[in-house]
């Protein structure tokens, strides 16, 4: 499996699409630099919580978009079924795209902090008890996400259906739970993968921050498991 995650890890730094999807988030970090300190001068400068949640608050549409090209780019050139030719199987070919996609989505991560920083450290923005286990929470929560489009992805394999569920199952989630939990009374949608950063307070608990870890899991566990057992019954076109 080490060989076909080398061959993924190649293939996405040779892609243009990692590269714009990467310059998209920083230009739309620079936008939000200049709405905070200039068109917003009058507000506290001191929300770090929101600066962070900028680069490792979830996975963005243009990281989606990522994701979901090069999960898919198997399909759609015909590779996946030379590579199962060769001798490996379905579930580690998910395996190593989920790998790789955990790669590609910490150098986003990594580039977009150090963007982010470059920009925020001189105005104010502090480093306060807590943030890193805040900060590890949401990568715990980011992780489970970005398992969620790999699946999605490789599961549907048809690039544009794969697309269209990645991009709209975010927003659908995000507008039915927060309703869904004022009827029931519950917050269902802090539970739901794309939420889970909502268990933690501003500054957590290790209760909160082992219970992401555990929901991360659970779910990382059960979308592999059903992801292989929908795979296995179909043969690559």
């Amino acid at each position: 499996m080490n060989r076909i995650i080398k061959v993924y890890l190649k293939n996405i730094f040779t892609q243009k699409a990692f590269y714009v999807c990467l310059g998209i988030n920083c230009i739309l970090i620079l936008i939000g630099f200049i709405t905070t300190f200039f068109i917003k001068s009058n507000e506290v400068h001191t929300a770090w919580k929101e600066m962070l949640e900028i680069f490792t608050g979830g996975v963005d549409v243009a990281m989606i978009i990522f994701i979901t090209l090069f999960v898919c780019s198997d399909f759609t050139d015909g590779a996946a079924k030379n590579y199962i030719a060769r001798g490996y199987t379905r579930r580690q070919l998910l395996t190593s795209k989920f790998i790789v996609s955990l790669i590609a989505i910490a150098v986003f991560y990594v580039v977009e902090a150090l963007f982010a920083f470059a920009l925020y450290a001189k105005n104010g923005i502090g480093f306060e008890a807590g943030n890193l286990l805040y900060i590890l929470g949401l990568l715990v929560a980011s992780v489970a996400t970005v398992g969620l489009f790999v699946v999605i992805a490789n599961t549907v394999e048809k690039l544009g259906t794969a697309m269209m569920i990645n991009i709209i199952l975010p927003t659908m989630t995000g507008m039915l739970f927060p309703l869904l939990s004022k009827l029931i009374n519950f917050d269902i949608s802090s539970y739901w993968i794309t939420g889970l950063p909502g268990l933690m307070s501003n500054v957590p608990t290790i209760g909160e921050f082992f219970l992401v870890i555990g929901i991360a899991l659970v779910y990382l566990i059960l979308l592999f498991e059903l992801s292989n057992y929908i795979i296995k019954k179909k043969e690559v076109k």
